[in-house]
Formats: C-alpha cells, sequence, structure tokens
C-alpha cells in the first residue's frame, strides 16, 4: 500500500480522535471546548480544521521523503520546461546511473525520524490551533486583543491539549506502520 494512502487514513484517524477526545472532555469536565458564548459555531470546528491539515501536510511530506529514499517516488520526468528528462533526478552522493540514464540509485540519506516528526507536527497543531481560535475570535470580537487574551486563555486548555496530543500520537503511529511493507520479508529502513 502507498504511503500516501497510510497518511490519508492516519488524517481521518485523527480527525476522528480530535472529535472524540474533545466529547470525553466535554462530558468528564463538564464543560464546552470552546467556552466564549459569542465565538459562534464555527470557531471549534475552524481550530479542528486547521489542526487536520497540519497533521495531513506532516504525514504527506514523511510519505514523499520516504519514498523518495526508497526510490519508491512517483514522478514525472522532463515536463518542467528548463528540466530535461536526463536530469530529472539529480545524482545523489555514492550512487550510480542507471538504465536510461534518467534515474538515480543509490544511498538516499537517513529515513525520516519517528520522534522529530511527530513532536513538530504536535507543536504545530497546538500553536496553530490557538493562533487560528485567536485570530477567528478576534474577528468575532472585532478586537485585536481578543486575538491574544483567547490564545492565553486556551494555552492550558485540554481541548487544544488533547489535540496536540493526538497529533503526536497518530504521527508517530502512522509512520511506524507505513515502515512495514506485508510485500517485502524485511522491513523497510527505519531511523535507528
Amino acid at each position: 500500500m502507498s504511503r500516501a494512502v497510510y497518511a490519508v487514513m492516519g488524517t481521518v484517524l485523527f480527525g476522528a480522535l480530535v472529535i472524540m477526545v474533545a466529547g470525553f472532555e466535554a462530558l468528564l469536565l463538564d464543560r464546552d471546548p470552546i467556552d466564549e458564548p459569542d465565538a459562534g459555531t464555527l470557531l471549534g470546528p475552524l481550530m479542528v480544521a486547521a489542526a487536520v491539515l497540519v497533521v495531513l501536510l506532516s504525514l504527506l511530506r514523511s510519505a514523499a521523503l520516504s519514498d523518495a529514499r526508497d526510490d519508491r517516488a512517483p514522478e514525472v520526468r522532463g515536463t518542467f520546461p528548463a528540466q530535461p528528462a536526463v536530469f530529472a533526478r539529480p545524482t545523489a552522493a555514492g550512487a550510480t546511473r542507471t538504465g536510461t540514464g534518467d534515474e538515480a540509485t543509490g544511498p538516499r540519506g537517513p529515513a525520516p525520524h519517528l520522534l522529530v516528526a511527530s513532536i513538530v507536527t504536535a507543536a504545530l497543531v497546538y500553536v496553530l490551533m490557538l493562533v487560528v481560535g485567536g485570530v477567528v475570535y478576534g474577528l468575532v470580537r472585532q478586537e485585536l486583543v481578543w486575538v491574544l487574551l483567547f490564545a492565553a486563555r486556551y494555552a492550558v486548555s485540554p481541548f487544544v491539549i488533547g489535540s496536540a496530543v493526538c497529533a503526536g500520537l497518530v504521527v508517530a503511529g502512522t509512520l511506524a506502520v507505513s515502515r512495514v511493507d506485508p510485500g517485502h520479508p524485511q522491513p523497510r529502513p527505519s531511523d535507528s
């Protein structure tokens, strides 16, 4: 299965987990994820949509990097006018040219690290949820100061923190699962 499919499946899982976690937090803590009564109904979903976009882009980037490293990346050669087909992909250090001369095989560098990708994604989800929520709430209130006040108030919100933790766990799990190739007896290279 393609790593891009794993990325989409991981993103859908993340969206479902965020909705589930927010629901359980609201039920157990007896409070709404967004407490401001004048915030409207779109503030929470816009924050979640921004988080889902970050997770999708993170997983797709990691999938593309891993596919390129394993020489499994789909590519279209010679479509850019200034790029002839022979030089579609540069040869890496220690690689050899094969066949028609437009392919390079050999070492590509280390695989993307699970821990780094998951921590960066979790941090980006955390920050982006606060920024999107602050900007949207600032637009609703029509005062710039509410951007900072909203972000400061929700910096320790279980809704935002739970979303960031879910993002990190889903990215780490999806990247770990996507490295196992059931069609080959050996697992794909990992980041040891």
